[in-house]
């Protein structure tokens, strides 16, 4: 009779109690921040029949291309092309070194037409995405045989 006295008071006591509950919080935080990846460089191909033009979309030629994935709001800085390496001979004067670039997909809104100057486009959250460069130099002298090289920097900051 003890037993079944102090069973039933425990579950008169257990039912009487107030349920328990615990909170599970979880927390994080979000920076803003910009990866490039898989770049391509690209290639530079000579217009025949002007022979005053060397560039991705000419001949032989291809583009380079860069994927970019943003978190926040970012700045996407294309830099002013450059050229790097030219052949002996090669006469500088008149030429013009210029850029463009197109995004796709997240990136579908970027686009700049040929320019010499760097710019800069701000960006918000968006999947990694592929930005196609091209590089072309024009030069009223034309081009001597040989080896040439251009250089676009692209850079991606909160």
């Amino acid at each position: 009779m003890r037993v079944l006295f102090v069973a039933t008071t425990l579950c008169l006591l257990a039912g009487s109690m107030p349920a328990m509950a615990v909170n599970v919080d979880f927390s994080g935080t979000v920076v803003a921040g910009c990866t490039l990846s898989a770049s391509t460089n690209g290639t530079l191909g000579l217009n025949y029949t002007s022979g005053t033009t060397l560039g991705s979309e000419e001949a032989g030629g291809a583009p380079g291309s860069i994927t970019i994935l943003s978190i926040g709001a970012t700045t996407l800085t294309v830099g002013a092309p450059t050229r790097t390496n030219q052949p002996a001979g090669y006469v500088s004067a008149g030429e013009a070194i210029e850029v463009r670039y197109q995004g796709a997909s997240g990136l579908s809104s970027v686009s700049q037409a040929y320019t010499t100057s760097q710019t800069t486009r701000s960006l918000g959250t968006i999947a990694a995405s592929v930005l196609t460069i091209h590089n072309r130099i024009t030069n009223p002298n034309g081009f001597p045989d040989g080896a040439y090289t251009t250089r676009t920097v692209v850079t991606c900051a909160p």
